[in-house]
């Protein structure tokens, strides 16, 4: 049985193998989210990520930390 069903397997595969990926080529920079053509956008786009990537969790924490939580449940 698993004879038969090996040419079937490795003719599906093969291709997936090679293209399974997504993307053309091995070209550099084709699966950033911004275009490397110009140094100077490149410089700005991935300082703005990075500013967000890296500081962003660091505001989640200190506006939870600065919650006020401890207020007793008003009763009516």
């Amino acid at each position: 049985m698993w004879p038969t069903l090996r040419n079937p397997i490795c003719m599906f595969r093969g291709p997936l193998k090679r293209y399974g990926s997504g993307y053309s080529g091995g070209t550099p920079g084709v699966n950033l989210p911004f275009g490397l053509d110009s140094p100077m956008r490149f410089s700005l786009f991935y300082l703005i990520a990075g500013i967000v990537g890296f500081g962003a969790p660091f505001l989640v924490i200190r506006h939870q930390m600065l919650r006020n939580v401890t207020e007793d449940p008003k009763e009516e």
